[in-house]
């Protein structure tokens, strides 16, 4: 859907519907938005497709990035605690953390997307997000974004207090990252802590203080490993976007790091298995957690980082992806095995 300028008349019903008089018009043309004809975005009312796709609804990709630290949380926590939780009451929690985790991922793109949105105009593949193209104002996603905050914060009234407290840094760290891309060249860093504080969020949740002096080490172990996981995965993400971010003046790791990104990924990868590696040995663990959660994570993160192509795309947005499967199931399945092997 265009707008080009200001005297021009909008030219799909789409656009009178959301676009503000107040606010400013895009500053780059924008190429013609095409309404979903397939999928679940199709059968929306026409109305409500923009602000779907805010959330992401169409793109699960980014949505495990949210939602598995929670699942390592919630099998860290089950696997410490002196009296494991039944496996229905996981399932609970983890069934409460997907709902969550939908509308924590709406919250958060729609954030960033309201504050990158003149970034978006300038790379291709952001072009046509609903703010960038017109479809939603600015005044309209702040709104947005506050109704999805205050929806989510209504999940707490199920989960133990220090869940609440837990939120609120991870919602200011969400609310700082989109910043970051203008200060520093390292946002996926930030980036990482809003992440691994689900850890500690979903071990509250469990009943378990993952900060306790028993087991405080082993949870910095797998906080910092997320967060070194988080900036390979975003690293390579970012990939896709490299030459309009760097003409936009976009910072990112992939950008700072731009011929030399796979040295760098691998020495992270050996932080996240050294990470994981001492979490196991403090925490006691058995062979079986070295097999699946070590070896497999180290497994996971050499086929991402070897093969994916960073020249393409395609290959970035496919291994950002599936990589959460490979990686997030080695860490989930170590920790989850040893939980049943306690019961």
């Amino acid at each position: 859907m265009g707008l080009e300028s200001s005297d021009k008349a909008v030219d799909t019903a789409e656009s009178a519907s959301f676009i503000s008089k107040q606010d400013k018009p895009p500053l780059f043309d924008v190429p013609t938005y095409v309404p979903p004809k397939t999928g679940f975005l199709s059968h929306l009312p026409p109305a409500w497709v923009p602000y779907a796709q805010l959330m992401r609804l169409d793109r699960p990709g980014g949505f495990y990035a949210f939602y598995f630290p929670y699942l390592i949380g919630l099998a860290y926590a089950a696997y410490i605690s002196p009296h494991p939780p039944t496996p229905s009451f996981l399932l609970d929690r983890a069934a409460l953390f997907f709902v969550g985790c939908v509308i924590l991922r709406g919250s958060a793109c729609t954030w960033n997307d309201n504050i990158d949105q003149d970034f978006d105009r300038q790379v291709a593949r952001c072009r046509l997000r609903p703010i960038a193209r017109g479809a939603v104002s600015t005044t309209q996603a702040h709104v947005f974004t506050f109704v999805q905050t205050l929806l989510g914060s209504l999940l707490f009234l199920a989960l133990p207090p220090m869940c609440a407290v837990d939120a609120v840094p991870i919602t200011l760290l969400f609310g700082l990252y989109p910043y970051g891309k203008r200060f520093t060249n390292y946002p996926q860093f930030i980036l990482g802590f809003p992440f691994a504080w689900a850890i500690v969020m979903a071990s509250h949740a469990v009943g378990i203080d993952p900060l306790a002096r028993e087991t405080y080490i082993p949870t910095l172990c797998l906080f910092f490993a997320n967060v070194l996981w988080t900036m390979i995965y975003d690293t390579i993400y970012a990939h896709q976007d490299i030459k309009d971010d760097t003409k936009a003046g976009v910072k990112s790791m992939a950008v700072r790091f731009a011929k030399s990104t796979k040295i760098l990924t691998s020495v992270l990868a050996v932080g996240v298995i050294g990470l994981l590696t001492a979490a196991g040995v403090l925490m006691r663990a058995s062979v079986v957690y070295f097999v699946m959660t070590c070896a497999g994570t180290a497994v996971s993160l050499a086929a991402m980082i070897g093969l994916v192509d960073l020249e393409t795309p395609a290959s970035c947005g496919w291994w950002f992806k599936w990589g959460f499967w490979f990686v997030g199931g080695s860490l989930v399945g170590g920790l989850l095995a040893e939980y049943l092997g306690r019961l």
